[in-house]
């Protein structure tokens, strides 16, 4: 019985390839159908070599008890193609930690994305995976929910793994010394605003019952969080330079495949991470969209924007062409730094040493990368 399933799923996956022509593609990558896991959780060789000649992107369905996961695998990433078990098991744990143990001892030959739809709604905003040790091994994203969904690339293999939720954001010690603004679907403009004398006026940013949007509709800012900065109230001092830790991925994508408009598949990077976690130096009153857009110029990732007067911001439209609405209409890039998404633009939130910057593609509104900002009409 579990042989005719597994010829079922490799004449499914043929017969949509041919359908579909993609014989005809070349090098364009194009999305096949999803296969969903036997018992055995082993998926045949003939399946990942289709998907090698093709150039196709597949999702691997499967099921442990009341935890659904899924592997998203690109063809341009496979080897070797070989009969694989992909079964995993998952147990849930507590405070926000599932521990992990794959069917499979050797290696895939790829790295494929692993996504656990684990149903419980968690509070963290990212999460590490570790090995057996204890050691930590790789980050994991998290789209936002219930259930909260849990993505990483799969590196390790032979030993049980643990992903726990990542409690408190890397704020360096130095941050608290430094003045710093934010940024918003997207959360990206080009705004800053001189504070000196911030704390003998009447501050306007400030969340209040009497507090209202200030000139260029930016809600109240939460109590503690800093306030935009205007750009044309900055002067750049390249005199002083500190560091901060950029950071650029779009794995929810790989949740919402179904969405996505097929001719960018091409350029979603199979783990999901468009630029890997890195420090990179700034200037005394330069932005997040200022180093945003010098990083993507000098690692050649594409970068686009667009002035938008009525924010007093850049708003960033694509990263690496991915753009908004290109994974469903509630899609796009918001910013988020020290683990807060800021509810003004890019270019207005001002840079303070040792800030951690991330951008990450939303597909619903920044719901599913954990803003609640726009949850509350910001």
């Amino acid at each position: 019985m579990k042989k005719k399933i597994a010829f079922l799923n490799i004449l499914i996956l043929i017969c949509f390839l041919f359908l579909t022509g993609c014989s005809s593609f070349g090098d364009e990558v194009t999305l096949s159908s999803t296969i969903e896991l036997d018992e055995s959780g082993v998926v045949d060789a003939e399946i990942f070599e289709a998907l090698k000649e093709e150039n196709s992107v597949i999702t691997i369905i499967g099921n442990d008890g009341e935890v659904k996961y899924s592997w998203t695998v690109f063809g341009s990433d496979i080897t070797r193609p070989n009969d694989l078990n992909m079964g995993v098991s998952v147990d849930i744990l507590d405070d926000e930690t599932v521990s992990i143990k794959l069917s499979s001892e050797e290696d895939f030959g790829f790295s494929p994305v692993l996504s656990l739809y684990v149903p419980e709604e968690w509070t963290s905003k990212t999460a590490t995976v570790y090995d057996s040790k204890g050691n930590s091994i790789t980050g994991a994203s998290l789209t936002s929910g219930n259930p909260t969904i849990v993505n990483f690339t799969v590196k390790t293999f032979g030993s049980e793994l643990m992903a726990k939720g990542d409690k408190n954001p890397e704020i360096a010690e130095s941050d608290k010394d430094n003045s710093s603004q934010g940024d918003k679907v997207d959360n990206n403009s080009k705004e800053t605003n001189n504070q000196k004398g911030n704390k003998t006026e009447k501050d306007e940013y400030l969340s209040s019952a009497e507090s209202k949007k200030d000139k260029y509709l930016t809600d109240p800012i939460p109590e503690g969080k800093p306030k935009p900065v205007e750009p044309e109230d900055t002067t750049v001092n390249d005199k002083k330079s500190y560091t901060a830790t950029f950071f650029i991925e779009c794995s929810t994508i790989f949740n919402n495949l179904d969405k996505l408009d097929s001719s960018k598949l091409e350029v979603l990077p199979s783990n999901g991470i468009i630029l890997e976690k890195q420090t990179v130096t700034f200037y005394e009153g330069e932005s997040v969209y200022d180093v945003l857009l010098r990083l993507c110029r000098e690692k050649g990732i594409p970068m686009e924007a667009s002035w938008t007067p009525i924010y007093n911001s850049a708003y960033v439209e694509g990263i690496n062409n991915l753009y908004e609405f290109d994974c469903g209409e509630l899609s796009g890039w918001m910013y988020r730094v020290n683990g807060w998404y800021p509810n003004y633009g890019s270019s207005r939130y001002q840079l303070k040493a040792g800030d951690v910057v991330e951008w990450r593609y939303t597909c619903d509104l920044g719901r599913d990368v954990g803003s609640d900002w726009n949850l509350t009409g910001n």
